[in-house]
C-alpha cells in the first residue's frame, strides 16, 4: 500500500549535540492512537552519564514534548537498553537496565520497569523486574525487551513479559541463556526468571557460540512467544529460535526454529569507512537481532539481518561482513511451520541493509523499516527506508524516509537497534541519525494517501 512520509523531526533536541543518543524505542497508546511515547539512551552532562530519556506526543506526532528521564536507583546510575510497551488501558511500561554500583565497587545491572498512567508525561512508578548480583545464582541481565498482552480475547490480557540475556552460575559454572520474567499485576511484582534457551558455558560465549537479542510478542489468543538469535561464530551460521507459552508464562515450550542455518555469524562488523575495516574491532557493530510482529489474524512475522549474497572475513573477534540483507519469514499456524526467508529490499546493488524493525497494523498489513546504504556510492553513509507487505512475499517499492543521509566515520556508534510503531492510518519510525555532528534520535510520520 502506498505511503507518504512527512518531514524528519529530531526528538533528542536539547541534548548535547556532541554526545550520541541511541537505541530508540516507541509505543502507541491502544486507547488513543495519537498518543505515542519514545525512549532512548544517550550521553549527557548530568550526574548519570547515560540516562534513558522520554519524549511523548498527544497529536499523532505533529509535536513532541520532552518528559525527562526514567527513575534509577541512584542519580549516578547508568541506563541502557530501553524498551517501551503499552497495555490496553493506555498505561505505558518502560523497561531498561539500571547499572548501579554495589558497596564493593562492582557494576551491577538490574532490569527496572517504570510505569506511566498519564500518557508518558511521568514515569515516577518503577519496580525491579530482575535484580542483578555477583553471587552464586544471581542474574547478570543484558538486552531486555518488554511486551504486554493487549488482546481483548486473551484471558491473560494485561500480563507483562520481559525477556533478556542472562549470565548466571547455576551450579556448574557460569552459563549464558535467554530468560523471561512475568508480571500479572501491572508491573508491581515479578516472577522468578525462567530459562528458555540452551545453556552455553561462558568460555564459549562470543568466541564460538551464544544466544542474545530476545524479543517477546503476544498472539491474539494469549500465546506469548520469545524470539532470539542462537549463533555459531566459527561456522558463521545463526538460527532464529523461539519458545512459547500458552498459559500466561507459567510453562514454556522447548526452543524451536523460525529460521535455521542462516548465513550470519550472529554478531558482525559493517563498513564504517575506516581504511582498516576488516581488521579486528574495526567497523559498525551489528547483529542478526530478530524483530517480530503478530497480526490480528495470528500471523507471526520475523525479520533479521544476514548475508545470503554477502561475505564475512577476518579473524579475531567479530568478523567483518559486506552486502547485508534484511529477510522476512512468516508463520500462519502458531509457529508450527514457517515460510522460506524473503528478501525485503528492492535494492539491486551490493550495499548493506541493516537494523530492521517491523510492526503489524490493526488491519494486518505489515510495515518494515531499516537502514540502507544504496544511495551512497561508497556504500558507507545510510538512509532509513520503508516498505510494507500484505502477504510476506509482495512488497511496496521501497520508500526513502530520511530527507538527508547520515554520515558514518570511524567514530560512529549507533547502538543496537531502531524501532517502529504503527496505527490504523499512521507509521512512526524512530531511528539513529547522524546527519549532524553525532548520532541523534529522529522520527517522521508516514500516512496512507486518501
Amino acid at each position: 500500500m502506498p505511503v507518504q512520509f512527512g518531514g524528519n523531526i529530531e526528538l533528542s533536541v536539547g541534548q548535547p549535540a556532541s554526545l550520541p543518543q541511541v537505541e530508540p524505542t516507541i509505543a502507541v497508546n491502544p486507547k488513543d492512537p495519537k498518543n505515542l511515547v519514545v525512549g532512548y539512551f544517550g550521553r549527557t552532562s548530568a550526574k548519570s552519564a547515560h540516562p534513558c530519556s522520554i519524549v511523548f506526543t498527544t497529536d499523532g506526532g505533529a509535536t513532541w514534548i520532552p518528559a525527562g528521564t526514567t527513575p534509577l536507583a541512584a542519580e549516578v546510575d547508568d541506563c541502557f537498553d530501553p524498551s517501551l510497551a503499552a497495555d490496553a488501558r493506555g498505561n505505558f511500561y518502560y523497561s531498561y537496565l539500571d547499572i548501579r554500583i554495589d558497596p564493593q565497587g562492582n557494576s551491577i545491572p538490574d532490569i527496572r520497569v517504570a510505569r506511566s498512567t498519564d500518557g508518558g508525561r511521568t514515569f515516577s512508578q518503577s519496580s525491579v523486574a530482575v535484580m542483578g548480583g555477583v553471587a552464586f545464582n544471581q542474574p547478570e541481565p543484558d538486552k531486555d525487551w518488554i511486551a504486554v498482552d493487549t488482546w481483548p480475547r486473551s484471558r491473560f490480557q494485561g500480563t507483562l513479559y520481559v525477556s533478556f540475556m542472562d549470565i548466571t552460575d547455576l551450579g556448574q559454572g557460569l552459563v549464558q541463556m535467554i530468560r523471561v520474567v512475568v508480571s500479572r499485576d501491572g508491573g508491581r511484582t515479578w516472577s522468578s526468571p525462567v530459562a528458555l534457551s540452551r545453556l552455553i558455558p561462558i568460555q564459549q560465549v562470543g568466541v564460538v557460540e551464544g544466544v542474545q537479542d530476545s524479543v517477546p510478542v503476544v498472539a491474539p489468543n494469549g500465546t506469548v512467544f520469545v524470539f532470539y538469535m542462537d549463533y555459531n561464530k566459527p561456522n558463521r551460521r545463526t538460527a532464529i529460535k523461539f519458545s512459547k507459552s500458552k498459559d500466561g508464562g507459567r510453562t514454556w515450550s522447548a526452543p524451536a526454529d523460525a529460521a535455521a542455518d542462516l548465513p550470519s555469524p550472529g554478531f558482525f562488523l559493517l563498513d564504517n569507512g575506516d581504511p582498516k575495516f576488516g581488521s579486528p574491532g574495526v567497523g559498525i557493530f551489528a547483529s542478526s537481532f530478530p524483530t517480530v510482529a503478530v497480526a490480528p489474524d495470528g500471523t507471526i512475522s520475523v525479520a533479521w539481518t544476514d548475508f545470503p549474497h554477502g561475505t564475512c572475513f577476518g579473524t579475531g573477534g567479530d568478523p567483518a561482513c559486506v552486502n547485508a540483507d534484511i529477510r522476512l519469514a512468516r508463520s500462519q499456524d502458531g509457529g508450527a511451520t514457517w515460510s522460506a526467508p524473503q528478501k525485503v529490499s528492492d535494492d539491486a546493488t551490493t550495499t548493506d541493509q541493516f537494523f530492521p524493525w517491523i510492526a503489524a497494523h490493526p488491519g494486518g498489513l505489515l510495515s518494515l523499516t531499516w537502514l540502507d546504504r544504496r544511495l551512497d556510492s561508497s556504500g558507507v553513509d545510510y538512509d532509513l527506508f520503508y516498505t510494507n507487505t500484505p502477504d510476506g512475499t509482495s512488497f511496496l517499492p521501497n520508500v526513502r524516509v530520511t530527507t538527508a543521509s547520515s554520515k558514518v566515520d570511524s567514530t560512529w556508534n549507533g547502538g543496537d537497534y531502531n524501532n517502529l510503531a504503527v496505527t490504523s492510518d499512521g507509521i512512526f519510525p524512530v531511528w539513529n541519525d547522524s546527519r549532524f555532528t553525532s548520532v541523534q534520535i529522529f522520527t517522521a510520520r508516514g500516512a496512507f494517501p486518501p
